[in-house]
This record gives C-alpha cells, sequence and structure tokens, in this order.
C-alpha cells in the first residue's frame, strides 16, 4: 500500500471511530438517564440538524480558501472539547444543544475526509473503497471496545449506558485532529470572485441541473427516512428482543461491509453503479423483512436478527459508498467538497432529519400501553412500515435514474455559476 493510501486510510479508521463510538451506544445512555422517546428523537436528530447547516459551508471554505486537511484538523479539536463538555450533562435542556453544536464540528468532517480521499488516489473506483474500508473497521473496533473489550476492563456490565463512551469520542477526536496535520496536503481549488452565492455553497445547487442526479439527490434524501429507524431503533429492538451486548453485536453491519466495500470495486465494473446502487435499495429492505420475524424463540428467528444486522453493512456500501463515488464524478473539480457537502445535507442532514423526526413518531403511535414479553413497542409494525418506505423509494430510482455508468462525466459548471 503506498504511503499516502496508509495515511488516508488511517484517517479514516479515527473518523468512523468517533461517529460510532456515540452513536451506536447514546440510545440505551439517554434511556437510563431517563429522557423522553421525543428528547431521544431529538438527540438523534443533532447530526441531522448539523448536516443541514454546516457541511456544504465548511465545503465551500475547503474548496476556495484553506486546505482541506487543516479545516478537518481544527474542526475535530472543537469537537474534542465540546464532548468532554457533553459528558458532563444530564439533563435534555444542556445536553442537546452542546449535542447539536458538537454534530455542526463533526459532520461536514464526512464530506472532507472524502474529499481527502479523491483528491489524493489515482483510480476512484478501485481505490477509494479500499481506503474507505478502513472507516468500516473504525466502526466496528468502537463497538468491540464499548460492547466487549472496555466492559470485563473496568469491571463492569455495561458501559454503554454511561457517559463513557463520550469520553472515547473525545478522546479519538483529538488524536485525529492532531493526526490531520500531517494528511498529505489537499489545496483550495475554487477560483472566481467571492458573492454570497459561492459562499454559501449555493453554487452546488447547479448539480441538480441534471437529470439523474436531481433524482439520485431526490432518492438519497427519501432512503434516509428509512435508514434512520435502524439508526435509532435497532440497538434498543435487539435488546428488548433479548439480545446481549446488542452493541457489540451490532459491529457484525461492518464486517459485512468489509466484504461488500471490497466487492464494490469488482462490482461496480462489471454491472455500473446503478446496478449496485438498487441493490442497496434491495438488502436495505430485505433487512427490515429479516427484523419483522426475528427474536431469540428458536435458532431460526435468532438467525433473522444476525442476517438483518449483516444486511445493514451491505445496504449502506452498495448505495452510500457507490454514491460517494458517483457525486465526485459528477462534480466538477473546482466544487467536489461542496457536492460531498451537498450530498451530505441532503442525506444525513434533510433525509435523516425527516427520518428521525418520524422515528420520534413511530415511538409514539406504536408504543404498547402495556409491555409484552419485554417488548414496549410493536416492533413488528416499526420494521414494516420502514420496509415499505424502502420499496416505494427503490420503485421511484428504478424508474426515473437514466445514468450510464461506463460514460458519467463531471456537470458543466463554472467556478460562479
Amino acid at each position: 500500500m503506498k504511503r499516502t493510501h496508509l495515511k488516508l486510510s488511517v484517517m479514516m479508521f479515527i473518523e468512523w471511530f468517533i461517529w460510532g463510538a456515540w452513536f451506536v451506544p447514546l440510545w440505551q445512555y439517554l434511556n437510563k438517564l431517563g429522557f423522553s422517546p421525543s428528547e431521544i428523537a431529538w438527540s438523534y436528530s443533532s447530526t441531522a440538524i448539523a448536516a443541514i447547516l454546516s457541511p456544504v459551508l465548511v465545503g465551500v471554505i475547503a474548496d476556495r480558501y484553506f486546505a482541506a486537511q487543516k479545516v478537518l484538523a481544527w474542526l475535530l479539536l472543537a469537537g474534542g472539547v465540546l464532548m468532554c463538555f457533553i459528558a458532563l450533562q444530564t439533563e435534555f435542556s444542556s445536553f442537546f444543544p452542546l449535542l447539536v453544536v458538537y454534530a455542526i464540528t463533526y459532520m461536514p468532517t464526512v464530506a472532507l475526509t472524502n474529499s481527502i480521499a479523491f483528491a489524493n488516489i489515482g483510480d476512484t473506483e478501485k481505490d477509494f473503497p479500499r481506503i474507505r474500508v478502513l472507516g468500516t473497521l473504525g466502526w466496528i473496533a468502537s463497538g468491540l471496545v464499548i460492547g466487549f473489550v472496555l466492559p470485563p476492563l473496568l469491571g463492569m456490565g455495561n458501559i454503554s449506558d454511561s457517559n463513557l463512551p463520550l469520553w472515547i469520542t473525545a478522546i479519538a477526536s483529538f488524536a485525529l485532529g492532531v493526526y490531520s496535520f500531517w494528511l498529505p496536503d489537499t489545496p483550495a481549488k475554487g477560483k472566481g470572485p467571492v458573492d454570497i452565492k459561492a459562499l454559501f455553497g449555493l453554487n452546488a445547487l447547479g448539480l441538480l441541473k441534471d437529470r439523474s442526479f436531481a433524482i439520485f439527490a431526490l432518492c438519497s434524501f427519501l432512503f434516509c427516512m428509512p435508514l434512520a429507524f435502524y439508526y435509532q431503533f435497532a440497538n434498543g429492538y435487539l435488546t428488548q428482543v433479548g439480545l446481549p451486548n446488542a452493541t457489540g453485536w451490532m459491529t457484525l453491519g461492518q464486517v459485512s461491509e468489509i466484504f461488500a466495500m471490497l466487492a464494490l470495486p469488482f462490482l461496480l465494473k462489471r454491472f455500473g453503479i446503478k446496478k449496485v446502487l438498487m441493490l442497496g435499495f434491495v438488502t436495505a429492505a430485505i433487512r427490515y423483512v429479516f427484523f419483522i420475524y426475528g427474536g431469540t424463540a428458536d435458532v431460526w428467528a435468532y438467525s433473522m436478527l444476525f442476517l438483518g444486522i449483516l444486511l445493514h453493512g451491505v445496504s449502506y456500501d452498495f448505495y452510500f459508498v457507490t454514491g460517494y463515488i458517483y457525486v465526485d464524478k459528477k462534480a466538477p473539480p473546482h466544487m467536489r467538497t461542496a457536492a460531498q457537502g451537498l450530498i451530505t445535507l441532503i442525506c444525513q442532514g434533510l433525509g435523516s432529519f425527516i427520518g428521525n423526526w418520524l422515528g420520534g413518531r413511530a415511538m409514539t403511535t406504536f408504543a404498547l400501553s402495556t409491555p409484552k414479553n419485554g417488548m414496549t413497542f410493536d416492533w413488528f409494525a416499526v420494521w414494516g412500515v420502514g420496509a415499505v418506505m424502502v420499496v416505494g423509494v427503490m420503485l421511484l430510482f428504478l424508474l426515473f435514474f437514466r445514468e450510464r455508468s461506463k460514460t458519467i462525466a463531471p456537470v458543466s459548471l463554472s467556478a460562479s455559476s
């Protein structure tokens, strides 16, 4: 592996370790603190709110004014400080605002790490999946550390319901912040006059003039709504259904990501971007069907739980990692970081925000008045709604996305358009 590729791989590992360390176990911690279902839903929406407010603007800054790796470094260092304060909060009134501010520093780093990687590799379809797979390993490592490694070392049965994952997140943020100063130099490439339209990243909206890109953006937005159900509910569902160490077992979804990521270059070359994106929809729908029929009553029901977890990772890679590659191909060079920021806004921002809001409504609508067999929600209905939503988006994509994988070319946009 080239030295540059190694640096980028380490960057991806820590970047996704940070997100997984606090995001996956948060439900258990907030539930123990006594937060209401609505407050938990709002807390999970923090990343969505941040993705609406910050990535495109930060992307423009990296595209036009400062080296991307330096912007990444300062955002992560600020995030580490904020997470230290968050770990000390026990009331929603102070916890949530700080979490939103933290997320505003973190969410742009998703687009920045992608852009730094794309700017420093040769063959996008071949090299990016091999580098991005380390992000998957980072997410896995966070689950293993929190779910399996630290509890016995600390003499605790479970640390997911404590603030320790938040402290671990802060330490990892500081580590990657310092490390980022030694990443490959990725200078700004944008030129042209500085106006309000360019400053706030509105130029990137010009990509939506391309029909296929607009359909991709719309379907990504809609797809993130049912996807939010998994992030918001899966840990609680698996715990209530009787799966021990749910946080640790959920890392199997990232194990399957590894194999899907390594297969991605072959699949893209053999089948093209559209068919691989379709596989993302299909596996996502099947995942929720498995959860509908999963349980701990027998081996068959148990297998449904694990198959559902495994398919989550496959679905994520086939759609979103392929989507990052597609965006990089469609965006002109001077707008690639802003374009990645735009798709982050659309997906992790608007789509996830509405998805988390719908999840909060689902928690209220499908809550059982009397717990049944340890269940406090009608999980059959929750996952059924999610599956139907995925199928609906898939049909929309199938009918209207017309991109030809072999001839994808950047949208023609000037720096001031």
